[in-house]
């Protein structure tokens, strides 16, 4: 049975989740997997851009996690996974509406595990790389407007099936935190914790490059 739910709409949550559990009797394992991107300066982005993200990326899935948890607590089992991303782990530029909501997600999710270690139940973050999908179509501009372009990291990212079969294989054993990613975002993510200004000069130098791309592309449309 496929019950449909727009992450937006933060109020419908408790509902969609009281339903969830009428027709299935139980949840055994949430998976939180709704997002939205950007592709947008900072600066360039309204607020209410940031909002959105904020709260399809981040508050839908905590308010679900937080509807459907007090079932697994009283069964004293269940398991949780919330799908972040290498940018819950560092910040990427023309990314910042994003990678914020994507480090509340990892925060959230290690604050949670903690809480509910010895109550029977468990919580997997898994921050994947790029991915072939259409994140890049759907992702958002600056005046929130659709982006509806592949970006070619997305378009030689990693298969769905095999991230899939991947995240499974985390549930199933019960892994805390996984990075599923190819070894430049590993390599990226070591660095700014071991030496964070090599890892500032080269985030630097991809936004002065993103910067040049950004004007070169809007000289063709003008």
């Amino acid at each position: 049975v496929i019950l449909p739910l727009d992450l937006a709409e933060l109020k419908d949550i408790p509902t969609f989740a009281q339903k969830a559990l009428e027709v299935h009797n139980q949840i055994d394992i949430l998976v939180n997997n709704g997002g939205i991107s950007v592709r947008a300066t900072a600066i360039s982005s309204a607020v209410d851009i940031d909002l959105k993200l904020m709260v399809v990326n981040y508050f839908g899935s905590v308010a679900l996690t937080k509807a459907l948890l007090p079932s697994m607590l009283k069964r004293k089992s269940g398991h949780i996974c919330f799908i972040s991303s290498v940018q819950g782990k560092f910040a990427l530029p023309y990314r910042s509406a994003y990678s914020a909501s994507k480090h509340a997600l990892q925060a959230f999710s290690d604050s949670l595990r903690s809480e509910v270690a010895n109550k029977g139940v468990h919580v997997t973050c898994i921050s994947p790389g790029y991915i072939r999908t259409q994140l890049s179509m759907n992702a958002l501009t600056s005046k929130g407007e659709t982006y509806g372009k592949m970006d070619k990291t997305t378009n030689s990212g990693m298969r769905p099936e095999k991230v899939a079969n991947r995240i499974l294989n985390a549930i199933v054993c019960k892994e805390k935190d996984v990075m599923i990613s190819d070894l430049q975002a590993k390599f990226a993510y070591y660095v700014r914790s071991i030496c964070p200004s090599f890892y500032f000069w080269i985030i630097e130098k991809r936004a002065r490059r993103l910067e040049k791309e950004e004007a070169a592309e809007q000289k063709k449309v003008k």
